[in-house]
């Protein structure tokens, strides 16, 4: 399991970019903004995308979510 939280941006990008290059499906956890609400979406991260000063995970099926919404990212474990 990755959380971004107190991590560092650079390392945060750096995870997922490298998370990309795999092209695992994973369970990404969210929290809405102002709430304790949490969501989880499973998916492969195919992508970052910024606009304005946003950023992006951008998924397999076209899905996009908000990069500073992100709690953790859990990935299958790896065959033994």
């Amino acid at each position: 399991m990755f959380s971004p939280l107190g991590a560092s941006p650079r390392r945060t990008r750096a995870y997922l970019l490298a998370l990309i290059g795999r092209r695992h499906r994973c369970l990404l956890v969210y929290r809405t903004p102002g709430t304790s609400a949490q969501f989880s979406v499973s998916g492969v991260v195919v992508n970052l995308r910024r606009r304005e000063q946003v950023e992006y995970l951008c998924l397999s099926d076209g899905c996009e979510l908000r990069l500073d919404w992100l709690v953790a990212v859990h990935e299958p474990a790896e065959a033994a």
